[in-house]
């Protein structure tokens, strides 16, 4: 069985995302101003910023969540939420290809979206079936798996309303997870989980970066941010305004306003 890990590129290019002039209204305000952004097979790329600096509608285009006004976003090689023929003519995907596309995409909401009706292991094994046609009994398999991996083991059979916050986020990594993504996209993953739960799901956040998987990750949790990035992406007002490693930025930040940023939250 391949490992969730290492989900193969759809082309030579090593840019997981590569997105360029990524533009964003929200009625008649700019949300996000001509961003760029690229992320290697591999990388942890932590977005930070202030509040309303964009990073989570930035981290919603990536898996089209959100359509953009302007640029393009390529996942894998492919462009997202298009189709380009051999003139360069482009056109919008239909349903159907763009849940293709989406699949290859794990998104980890701040508050789980769960199945409330469904056990932990239906949860996990719901997409994979429905969307990407495998078997039950494969599909079931592979979930016992991945709850292994996030310390969930002994919940298969559990229905998720009866588990604690810790325990419905680290069921809802393991659900994105399910569906082998070569990129994993966490829009605050703590944020709604108590002190106490946070831990337990940063650990698995860290495992995953441990073994090699691509995430984008928005948080305002900066020690982990520090500890796990490859390269760290700030943004401010719609834009990206600094973007290296963790030592660069958060020891000597070349922008005056990543300055001011981490010397309140520091």
């Amino acid at each position: 069985m391949m490992d969730v890990f290492t989900a193969p590129l759809a082309t030579g290019d090593p840019r997981i995302v590569d997105a360029r002039g990524v533009s964003k209204f929200f009625g008649d305000r700019q949300i996000l101003h001509d961003v760029d952004l690229e992320v290697m097979r591999g990388e942890v790329v932590p977005l930070v910023g202030p509040s309303g600096a964009g990073k989570t509608t930035m981290l919603r285009t990536l898996n089209r969540l959100e359509e953009i006004d302007g640029g393009e976003i390529r996942i894998n090689g492919e462009l997202l939420g298009q189709r380009e023929d051999a003139r360069g003519t482009r056109k919008q995907l239909g349903a159907r290809d763009l849940a293709r596309q989406r699949a290859n995409i794990g998104f980890v909401f701040q508050h789980f979206n769960l199945f409330p009706h469904m056990t932990v292991l239906e949860n996990i094994a719901y997409s994979p079936v429905e969307v990407n046609g495998e078997k039950k009994k494969d599909a079931a398999a592979y979930a016992r798996e991945l709850l292994d991996r996030v310390g969930l083991a002994d919940k298969v059979d559990a229905r998720t309303r009866s588990l604690s916050g810790g325990q419905q986020q680290r069921v809802a990594i393991a659900r994105a997870l399910a569906m082998r993504p070569a990129l994993m996209l966490f829009d605050e993953p703590t944020s709604a989980l108590d002190p106490e739960m946070v831990g337990e799901v940063l650990a698995v956040m860290r495992n995953l970066a441990d073994a090699g998987m691509t995430m984008i990750i928005v948080s305002h949790e900066m020690g982990f941010t520090r500890e796990v990035a490859d390269r760290v992406v700030v943004m401010d007002a719609g834009r990206i305004i600094e973007s290296g490693s963790p030592e660069q930025v958060f020891t000597n930040p070349t922008s005056e306003r990543t300055r001011q940023f981490l010397s309140k939250v520091l």
